[in-house]
């Protein structure tokens, strides 16, 4: 979390200067002479890749070429390591380049995903681990040296210069996380995840399974490298399909949850045999129908019911916890698989009555668990100590991070009950992450709004979570500053006004806000909307003449359009002599905002406004009408 940022104008160009600075160092031939990668749209560099290069590598050539040219106007030709060598080149992945040039790299110690880039006389070395890492290292090249910016699918900042010195460099980097996914809509896109060096893609399989749709083709495909792929079927709460109870509750009660005194086909009896063998057999078929896929989850089905019988009821009493059944359950899976899949995952949740890890159990060396915060409050950092809620998740993750080898997050960005209400967490995010890799987690999933396009400020969150995953360091100000400028234009300024205001409140009065509070609560307020209000104001006249920004502008209002309807909506069942005259107030904006708010909706592409619950934009329209009296 960081101090309100008053921003200017010139910030974009100000911190493109300071990045360029590291792309003009000269680089001199063996006479003495400047050696530009380009200059005036010419080059004298080419790129070179192995001529048996996989696909990552390649694309990873061909990604480099397409933005050099963007910022020089110069188009670097790409060859293979069978031809000579040439006076100037960037050597990209293993090539037989290398060694003649006297550079050793343990491409090993590097992973799936670390790179190493190095200057070695008039060449650039960009080398990678299969199948990401040179990809990567390219990327990494591109934005952090030559300030490359992918904001969104639509929206990116490619310098443009005249001359492009090639940058001194030697750099090793590996990242810190082994799974990074930002689960929003405006995500799905793989070049623009690969950009960002995200890596995950499980959950938009989850969206789509649900949808009935098969996803015939990856977002981060053989190009990028792939990702770290859940198999179909396999993300989350998995139980229920791998032993349905309408097939075997019936016949076979005891598979069954003991709940309350009676078999409950809601959960499942955890330390049954029958259900661990059929559990085994379901996890082994997913594996060997989805050899591409390396991550299977077996975790409890989405409710607060557990196993009470006397052998769930006699281990979750010795272990301290319910969460002791599952990984029985889940470890004896786990076993069994790891004979014919030694290098898949089989994923739990530690989630809700199961979050606490057990006393003296210990996840096996191919179990992953999954520690969710969905109880927390998401106004204050996890770790700032502002309810007992966040304290006892920091509590619990501390705790796993001492007896398990791989810790992964589930992490939760938005308002599930209603996902246009503005959430006061834009500035607290990177603090999340940062006590994430702190306390050893290995990956981090960050649930955002996933079914449904233009929710509440969703671009830019992605955008901040994609920078944090990668970098946990990463300055607060400068995303948010680089994001909005390149975004919303000249109304950037009035944009972090309104971001400040609102967690400026929340922080000030210490008010905490779950994942499905209403319009209503204390976070918002009649005063704080009406001075929002005036925000967005100031942010649309500032953009009057700019189309595309324009629109940007005011499919982003609707949050805060939706808020002030949803308010006046509940206010107008308060008899207007009992109103406070800032509720007065409201009800009247809320009336007079109402057809601008249902023309923004109309012309976005929001087709849900709370989890899992199509609603239609024509019937919303007339019930708020009717609701805020307006004929």
């Amino acid at each position: 979390m960081r101090k309100p940022f008053m921003m200017c104008r010139g910030f974009s160009a100000m911190f493109l200067g300071l990045i360029l600075c590291d792309a003009v160092l000269a680089q001199r031939d063996r006479n003495g002479r400047d050696s530009p990668l380009a200059a005036e749209g010419q080059t004298s560099y080419r790129i070179v890749i192995g001529q048996a290069a996989g696909p990552s590598t390649r694309y990873a050539a061909e990604e480099l070429q397409h933005f050099l040219e963007r910022m020089t106007g110069a188009r670097l030709p790409i060859v293979a390591d069978t031809e000579g060598a040439a006076p100037h080149e960037i050597l990209v992945g293993r090539s037989k380049r290398l060694d003649p040039l006297g550079i050793k790299v343990d491409f090993e110690a590097l992973g799936t995903e670390g790179y190493v880039m190095r200057t070695v006389g008039p060449h650039l070395v960009i080398a990678g681990g299969e199948p990401r890492g040179t990809l990567y290292g390219v990327y990494g090249l591109l934005e952090e040296h030559l300030g490359c910016r992918w904001f969104t699918p639509e929206v990116d900042r490619i310098p443009r210069m005249d001359r492009l010195e090639l940058p001194q460099l030697d750099e090793r980097r590996i990242p810190v996380f082994e799974y990074r996914e930002t689960y929003t809509w405006e995500s799905y896109d793989g070049n623009w995840m690969a950009r960002n060096r995200l890596n995950g893609a499980g959950g938009r399989g989850r969206l789509l399974e649900r949808q009935g749709i098969r996803p015939p083709v990856p977002e981060l495909g053989a190009r990028h490298g792939g990702s770290i792929r859940f198999g179909f079927g396999f993300f989350v709460h998995t139980i229920e399909k791998i032993i349905p109870a309408v097939q075997h509750f019936a016949e076979h009660p005891e598979y069954f949850a003991l709940w309350e005194g009676k078999r409950d086909p809601e959960q499942v009896c955890c330390t049954n045999e029958d259900v661990i063998r059929i559990c085994t057999a379901g996890i082994l078929t997913g594996m060997r129908e989805q050899p591409e896929a390396t991550v299977f989850s077996l975790s409890q089905n989405d409710n607060r019911k557990h196993c009470q019988c006397d052998r769930c009821s006699a281990l979750a009493k010795s272990e301290g916890t319910q969460m002791a059944p599952i990984l029985y359950l889940v470890n004896r899976v786990a076993e069994t698989v790891e004979k014919e899949f030694p290098d898949k995952i089989v994923e739990t949740l530690a989630y809700q009555w199961g979050r606490t890890p057990p006393a003296s159990m210990r996840p096996r060396r191919n179990v992953v668990i999954r520690l969710c915060d969905i109880e927390c409050c998401f106004a204050h950092p996890l770790a700032s100590g502002c309810n007992g809620r966040n304290d006892a998740f920091v509590k619990d993750l501390r705790a796993w991070a001492k007896v398990c080898d791989r810790l992964w997050i589930w992490d939760y960005t938005t308002n599930y009950s209603h996902y246009l209400l503005p959430m006061p967490n834009k500035r607290l995010l990177d603090d999340n992450v940062r006590l994430f890799a702190a306390s050893h987690a290995s990956g981090v999933f960050e649930q955002g709004t996933y079914d449904t396009p233009d929710s509440e400020l969703v671009a830019l969150k992605a955008y901040l979570i994609a920078k944090y995953l990668w970098d946990p360091e990463y300055d607060e100000d400068r995303a948010m500053g680089e994001f909005l400028d390149a975004y919303y234009g000249a109304a950037a300024v009035a944009m972090r006004r309104y971001i400040d205001l609102i967690h400026d409140h929340v922080e000030r009065r210490a008010i905490h806000v779950g994942i499905y509070v209403p319009p209503t609560h204390p976070h918002l307020t009649p005063e704080l909307l009406t001075a929002a209000n005036d925000l967005w104001e100031e942010a649309e006249a500032s953009v009057r003449d700019t189309a595309l920004v324009l629109d940007r502008v005011r499919r982003s209002r609707m949050s805060v359009d939706y808020a002030i309807a949803e308010m006046a909506r509940a206010l107008m069942k308060v008899p207007e002599k009992d109103r406070t005259p800032e509720q007065r107030a409201l009800v009247t904006l809320g009336r007079e905002r109402f057809a601008l708010f249902m023309r923004n909706m109309a012309g976005s592409a929001l087709t849900r406004l709370r989890e899992w619950k199509d609603f239609d934009k024509a019937e919303y329209r007339a019930k708020l009408a009717a609701d805020l009296g307006i004929e």
